[in-house]
């Protein structure tokens, strides 16, 4: 496959999920967000696309204010099913430490 096509909703949710867990006391390694990117994509269509900003600059403001509130519905939904599978699934051992890996925005 041709590396310069790629899903635009992709860094969107990636923006998106920085600035919901910017600020917040929880700790999240990257597989945490990793598993969340992957459920939040999973619930918005594909669009790919070659050049990111020729979609941008494409949509007018309406569309782009409706894709954006698509994605950070769809990233707090994937919050919340991440919260209640850590909740169902606690951590067995009171050693555990997640994996410290940079994260895409750090």
């Amino acid at each position: 496959m041709l590396t310069s096509i790629q899903n635009y909703y992709e860094n969107l949710v990636l923006e998106s999920i920085q600035d919901k867990l910017s600020g917040r006391d929880e700790e999240h390694d990257a597989d945490f967000v990793a598993d969340l990117a992957c459920l939040a994509l999973n619930a918005l269509p594909a669009r790919y696309v070659r050049h990111a900003v020729d979609l941008w600059s494409h949509l007018g403001d309406a569309d782009r204010l409706a894709m954006r509130q698509e994605v950070d519905d769809a990233v707090e939904a994937a919050l919340a099913v991440m919260r209640r599978r850590r909740e169902v699934r606690p951590v067995e051992s009171d050693d555990y430490e997640p994996t410290k890996t940079r994260l895409p925005w750090t």
